[in-house]
């Protein structure tokens, strides 16, 4: 099935589910009788079990549904399923039905995600490694502090897209045309069959709105957002330090056999491109929606919801990828990140602060004696853990006029990598008590956002269950 097929599918879908809660809730206010609603509801879920037509758009696959049903009907019940609604609240309800899905969708997969990278946090809590920023070494790390610059984005954008849910949570199905029907309906009934919060208040509102289009949009760019640097900074490892890691063989084996030696990270090179392709659709979501003419968009905003939904989906397939990239298909050289966390000088930055608590210097003398230091051994091509006591007596002599004497076995506490990291304790730093607290603040956070998401689909599942038992009580009641 097409992605084009799929979408039809489902709009099929929800068209029938909305107009059974219509034609139960026209049945519960006495605007039909109990025969009329069971006929109509016999037929509504006769064609909606039927394939749709091969048409785009919403409105017309409403028209198509009704025009169906009404061949389906006896020739008074006809047209009964039209009352108190027209195409467009109708077709704007089973719009937001589906693309309410395909955030709920999204949530469970973006969850599913940063869990996987709080599991491969937990993992290397020791593992060591160099943090970069603009192409150069800054300060050893290790990889699980590495991974909380992507584990903690997600965690905002999963909590912006419950939000938008929260928000947009209510059905439009009972504005009719704009300014709702002339009948006494009952949309709060309507909206509580659906499984929403509410029907949408103003019934001006429930057509024009394209504000929950653009925050979609921006939720799937937010979810993938932080997935996509990730993968464009191992694809950098790849290309750079092909030695820190490996993937699978099926995800990373050469298409070219007379190449069999080159293996480029396909996967994750599609991943980034399926992330560039979101940001791209996000866009263009929020650009086509703010230029759609203010009130009802109808046709022209059918568009618009299509590109919604399809860059719902993007962010979908991008985060659902990410538990499998991160599971057994990659295997990280921890000997090989720890060999390297020490090199380029970058753990001189304490040399400072060594001067200024061990000998007590004060802070200008220690940054300047530690600054000459660090350049001399840059001059010599020196990594940090051969800068001793003799090339700091030469700095401070030319700084406070004699020798310090320093002791190598001190000065060793400062310059070795996981020594700098272990003294990193504060609050959300990588020292291995501070990280194993955030990443356990992170998973009672995923767990409360795991927990809000089976609420909701519980709900759904619940509002579907009942509806179909009204379904079937209105009509056994008329049998």
């Amino acid at each position: 099935m097409t992605a084009s097929e799929a979408w039809r599918r489902a709009l099929w879908e929800a068209i029938g589910e909305a107009l059974s809660a219509h034609i139960v809730m026209l049945r519960d206010t006495a605007i039909i009788d109990d025969a009329s609603a069971a006929a109509l509801l016999e037929t509504v879920a006769n064609v909606r079990q039927g394939a749709p037509p091969a048409i785009e758009g919403p409105l017309a696959l409403v028209a198509a549904f009704d025009e169906r049903c009404d061949s389906l009907s006896a020739p008074g019940i006809a047209g009964g399923a039209r009352i108190g609604r027209t195409g467009h609240d109708l077709a704007a309800t089973a719009q937001w039905l589906v693309l309410r899905e395909r955030a709920l969708s999204l949530a469970a997969e973006l969850d599913a995600a940063r869990s996987a990278l709080i599991e491969l946090a937990e993992q290397h809590v020791f593992t060591l490694m160099n943090a970069w920023a603009g192409g150069t070494p800054v300060q050893p790390t290790n990889l699980a502090h590495f991974l909380t610059g992507a584990i903690a984005p997600l965690g905002r954008a999963a909590r912006r897209l419950r939000a938008t849910y929260e928000a947009f949570d209510r059905a439009p199905l009972g504005a009719a045309s704009l300014a709702g029907p002339g009948l006494p309906i009952d949309r709060e009934e309507t909206a509580d069959l659906l499984g929403s919060e509410g029907p949408v208040e103003s019934t001006f509102d429930a057509l024009a709105a394209i504000d929950h289009l653009v925050a979609l949009g921006d939720d799937a760019r937010d979810a993938v957002a932080p997935l996509q640097r990730l993968v464009g900074e191992f694809l950098v490892w790849s290309r750079t330090d092909p030695q820190a890691f490996r993937l699978a063989d099926d995800l990373s084996a050469s298409a070219d056999l007379t190449l069999p030696t080159f293996r480029p990270a396909r996967v994750l090179e599609r991943l980034a491109g399926e992330a560039r392709r979101v940001e791209r659709s996000a866009d263009n979501v929020a650009r086509t929606a703010l230029a759609l003419p203010y009130g009802p968009p109808g046709e022209l905003g059918e568009e618009v919801v299509v590109a919604t939904a399809e860059t719902l989906e993007g962010a979908t397939r991008v985060a659902a990828a990410i538990p499998v990239l991160l599971g057994e298909s990659l295997e990280i050289n921890r000997a090989w990140l720890a060999r390297n966390a020490g090199r380029d000088l970058v753990t001189t930055g304490d040399l400072a602060h060594f001067l200024m608590a061990e000998e007590g210097l004060d802070p200008a003398s220690a940054q300047q004696i530690a600054a000459m230091t660090a350049n001399r051994a840059r001059q010599e091509g020196l990594e940090a853990s051969a800068i001793g006591p003799a090339m700091i007596d030469a700095a401070a002599l030319l700084v406070i006029g004699r020798e310090l004497g320093v002791e190598i076995e001190r000065l060793g506490a400062y310059l070795a990598p996981r020594r700098f990291i272990e003294k990193r304790t504060l609050l959300g730093g990588p020292a291995a008590p501070a990280v194993r607290e955030y990443l356990e603040r992170e998973r009672e956070r995923l767990h409360a956002d795991r927990r809000w998401l089976d609420a909701r689909r519980l709900r759904l599942a619940q509002s579907r269950e009942n509806l179909e038992i009204r379904t079937r009580e209105i009509v056994a009641s008329s049998a």
